[in-house]
């Protein structure tokens, strides 16, 4: 609503109804989501360091240079889409003054959470790199109500301080408990993750602000891609030295790879970022920038299970379980919540957020 206007314009029918409910399906994506992002660290260990459990001859790729493969096939895929679904026309509606700053911006968070978050899970177990990746909802909360101005009802700041003392607690259990400790490796590591919270928390926030205007391709393509240059340059300048021939290039390099490590990156591109965080972005349209940071916190059980499956890698600790249910219960508070809060907002306020 335009602030110089005397008399409140009154919203269209449409546009009302969907501030007031959130539609079935958002959360049917939101789930689909979950699970497609629970292969993520799966997928990344197997690019990395865990690549010898199928095929001992590989190298392990570098964090880094899956992150920018990752990105730069979900920015193909979601221009792709774009092209699909005939909505090229909708980048143009992108203000290159008012929204190219800010989309910079979340391409920036969002490729310092993955360069992070990428090493973090080279460097200790999944369990703790997943559990403190997912402190999102605390800073995401935290950069909604400073920067965002919005506002969270008593149940939603319970449910997300149940999720992060889960979380805390998962963490420190993997860490206090694990079989063979691995000093300040596995330290770093989790202070890794935890920059990875702070920057991808911030990487949702801008997005709900920005995702309100712009078409879901448009949003996606052009953060991915951006993300996709701030990982190459950051590329270049931590690996310059071995970019020369005299360098260790078989090991950061960017393009001599094996198909192996390509199968994987596909795998990350199509799954956890096409399908898993672009639909999280198309939610960020309908809930809040915590709510689906909170949800996201489902991934923490795929991944455990998974990676039970694969690596045969437990919660080294029975608290960690404690840890799991309190997240779990954060997760289904939040979620049963949200729509109830969107009910009880005044016509003032609904106006406010369209």
């Amino acid at each position: 609503m335009n602030a110089e206007n005397s008399v409140p314009k009154k919203p269209a029918p449409e546009s009302t109804a969907r501030a007031q409910k959130v539609p079935k399906h958002v959360f049917v994506l939101i789930v689909v989501a979950m699970v497609m992002t629970s292969f993520a660290s799966i997928l990344i260990r197997l690019a990395g360091k865990d690549i010898v459990l199928f095929w001992p001859q590989r190298q392990p790729a570098d964090a880094s240079v899956i992150a920018f493969w990752r990105l730069l096939f979900a920015t193909l895929g979601m221009f792709l889409g774009a092209v699909v679904t005939g909505k090229l026309g909708k980048f143009k509606q992108v203000d290159r003054k008012k929204d190219l700053p800010l989309l910079a911006l979340s391409g920036l968070m969002l490729a310092i959470h993955f360069i992070s978050w990428n090493q973090s899970l080279q460097m200790t177990t999944i369990a703790s790199s997943v559990t403190i990746i997912y402190l999102m909802p605390l800073f995401a909360l935290l950069f909604s109500v400073f920067f965002l101005k919005e506002r969270a009802g008593w149940l939603q700041i319970i449910a997300i301080i149940l999720s992060v003392g889960g979380a805390i607690i998962v963490g420190l259990a993997d860490l206090v408990f694990q079989a063979t400790p691995g000093g300040l490796s596995v330290l770093f590591g989790d202070l890794l993750a935890l920059l990875g919270a702070v920057s991808g928390a911030a990487y949702f926030v801008i997005g709900r602000k920005k995702r309100e205007k712009i078409d879901i391709f448009s949003y996606t393509t052009i953060v991915y891609g951006i993300c996709t240059v701030f990982i190459f340059m950051y590329l270049l300048a931590n690996n310059a030295l071995a970019l020369l021939p005299s360098g260790p290039f078989e090991t950061v390099a960017i393009f001599h790879l094996n198909w192996q490590h390509f199968l994987f990156f596909l795998l990350l591109a199509v799954g956890p970022s096409c399908l898993g965080h672009t639909l999280y972005n198309y939610a960020l349209g309908y809930v809040k920038a915590p709510v689906i940071t909170v949800t996201a916190l489902g991934e923490m059980f795929g991944s455990t299970l998974l990676a039970y499956a694969i690596f045969h890698e437990t919660p080294t600790h029975w608290s960690a379980f404690l840890g799991m249910f309190l997240v779990a219960l954060g997760i289904i508070i939040t979620v049963l919540t949200e729509n109830r809060a969107l009910k009880r907002l005044s016509l003032s306020e609904i106006e406010k957020m369209l």
